[in-house]
């Protein structure tokens, strides 16, 4: 439910730039896999950096969060008794710095947790994104709230609901029929040339396997945030900041020496960083387009949580999901009417209309689990009320199950 401090066009305007925002982040990430560039030898070549793309995202997060810290440093004195107390229904006050029996910065450091999974995560996607259509990526990324739930059930001991286990068959049977679509759509394709039609869906299936068991580790991020928002009472934004910070760290000083020493494909190693820079210098198409993604997730990342404080967690999954339908139309667009070449198009197969089945029962169990659509005959429990966490600059209400609070596409 709305808070009664936020307007009707403000939440427009939240669910609008989620929207928009949430679109171009895949798309411009897809865009960026299908444009070529001149390397550091001097040769022309596909820029497939999916590491890279795991750097932006960081980055844009971190960005984010550094926003938030002026914001909040600008308000300070406005809202330092609220910093400093929270006030209580009976009247009473708790210190806020006490929550969680942690200090402020064990808290942050906390933080480093999911943003390891959260880098590990966006890596996989990255990597799967390679091999399959954007539109396929975004339903299988819908996959994460059966993970979630399972991981919730395991370590956060919640109780579930026979309409939950209900919603989370719909999302797996959505997903497999999603799957099964464009495995059967590239091997119709390809009928005619056995080999070529083998390597395809092998590719596409390797596509699918990256993206869904990064949806595992996702699925292992939204329970740590969750930790986070509720037990250990981080505000959503610096979580977001943090996660950027401690990422660029990991990705810095850990991840890029790894895939400059270990032996690869992208000049004898798993990802060149100077090569990507050189890419990057000689095609101002190619970094306009990195500038692009990296305002549109930050832009996505801060909406997306102006829509879970303003409405719920469920609203903004719900939300989410919606923008995989753009995806699909820009990318049949692209494909008819502009370059039927372009590895950025899709085509209509015969079954295409499976995949949207597929899509419409993943939505469907996404919504049944989340308590937007009820079942007759299915017992629901009562509404709990809503968590509110006052922080010095908002006030943020949750409510279950939790979305995770920044997204890399």
């Amino acid at each position: 439910m709305a808070s009664s401090q936020t307007s009707t066009s403000i939440i427009v305007l939240y669910v609008a730039g989620m929207l928009i925002s949430g679109t171009m982040n895949t798309l411009t990430t897809k865009i960026q896999f299908t444009m070529t560039s001149i390397g550091k030898d001097g040769e022309v070549e596909l820029f497939q950096k999916p590491w890279y793309g795991t750097l932006n995202m960081l980055v844009a997060m971190a960005l984010v969060g550094c926003i938030n810290f002026f914001v909040s440093c600008a308000c300070s004195r406005k809202f330092k008794l609220a910093a400093d107390y929270m006030p209580l229904e009976d009247g009473a006050t708790t210190m806020i710095s006490e929550s969680g029996g942690m200090s402020d910065a064990q808290k942050q450091l906390m933080v480093a947790i999911p943003a390891a999974f959260d880098l590990v995560a966006t890596a996989l996607c990255c990597m799967g994104m390679l091999y399959i259509p954007a539109s396929v990526w975004q339903m299988l990324r819908g996959s994460s709230i059966v993970f979630a739930a399972v991981f919730s059930i395991v370590f956060l001991k919640r109780k579930m609901f026979s309409f939950n286990w209900l919603g989370l068959i719909l999302c797996v049977l959505g997903v497999t029929l999603v799957g099964l679509a464009n495995v059967l759509g590239i091997s119709g394709n390809s009928s005619d040339d056995t080999s070529s039609g083998s390597a395809d869906a092998s590719r596409l299936l390797l596509g699918m396997s990256l993206v869904i068991l990064g949806q595992v580790v996702q699925a292992a991020q939204i329970i740590a945030e969750e930790w986070l928002m509720k037990d250990v009472d981080l505000p959503p934004m610096q979580i977001i900041g943090l996660e950027g910070f401690w990422g660029i760290l990991m990705m810095l000083l850990i991840v890029y020496p790894v895939l400059y020493i270990v032996p690869g494909s992208d000049h004898g190693h798993v990802e060149d960083p100077f090569d990507t820079l050189a890419m990057l210098a000689n095609r101002p198409q190619l970094l306009a387009m990195v500038c692009l993604y990296l305002f549109s997730c930050g832009t996505f990342n801060a909406t997306g949580i102006a829509v879970t404080s303003a409405l719920s967690g469920v609203h903004r999954m719900m939300l989410d999901a919606s923008r995989t339908m753009v995806i699909w139309a820009f990318g049949l667009y692209v494909h008819y009417y502009c370059d039927p070449t372009s590895s950025f198009g899709e085509e209509l197969t015969p079954y295409s209309g499976l995949q949207l089945v597929g899509f419409l029962v993943l939505v469907s169990g996404q919504a049944v689990y989340g308590e937007v659509l009820k079942v007759p005959g299915l017992v629901y429990p009562p509404l709990a009320p809503v968590a509110t966490f006052t922080t010095p600059a908002s006030s943020v209400h949750l409510s279950t199950p939790l979305p995770r609070n920044a997204d890399s596409f």
